[in-house]
């Protein structure tokens, strides 16, 4: 099994913090395969910095914490390359995406060219309709 997972829970307060560490745990198990974006590994940035997190991390310490999560064995971090936004662009002329939907759509189309069939997200509607792609709600 290969999974594509996108870091929602990086507070410790966070209601889904237990389930994203049962996730990542998957990782130790030789039928699965994690995987990551520097994208995904961007956004967390904003979460850990602002006002969904009291007291908001220094930049240093949300640093930090984003590299120990890069560095996790049994994750591996996807880059983006100019190949991958092309294909993503070429997703949101396919399905009329406009705006920060693009995101979504460089998700998929990285998910697209590695061949990453599942991806783990609460955003289930924003991937349902892309052709290769399984998305699943681990926090359903």
């Amino acid at each position: 099994m290969r999974l594509f997972y996108e870091f929602y829970a990086t507070l410790s307060a966070d209601r889904r913090h237990e389930q994203a560490r049962q996730v990542l745990a998957l990782r130790k198990r030789a039928e699965v395969a994690l995987f990551v974006s520097v994208q995904n590994l961007a956004e967390t940035n904003p979460h850990l910095t602002g006002p969904k997190n009291q007291p908001p991390d220094s930049p240093e310490l949300a640093r930090d914490k984003i590299q120990s999560l890069a560095r996790l064995r049994g994750l591996t971090v996807l880059p983006l390359t100019l190949g991958t936004a092309f294909l993503a662009l070429d997703l949101c002329v396919a399905g009329r995406v406009t705006r920060q939907g693009y995101f979504d759509r460089q998700l998929a189309a990285l998910m697209i060219r590695e061949t990453i069939p599942v991806i783990l997200t609460e955003n289930v509607t924003d991937f349902a309709a892309i052709e290769g792609i399984t998305p699943v709600n681990p926090f359903a």
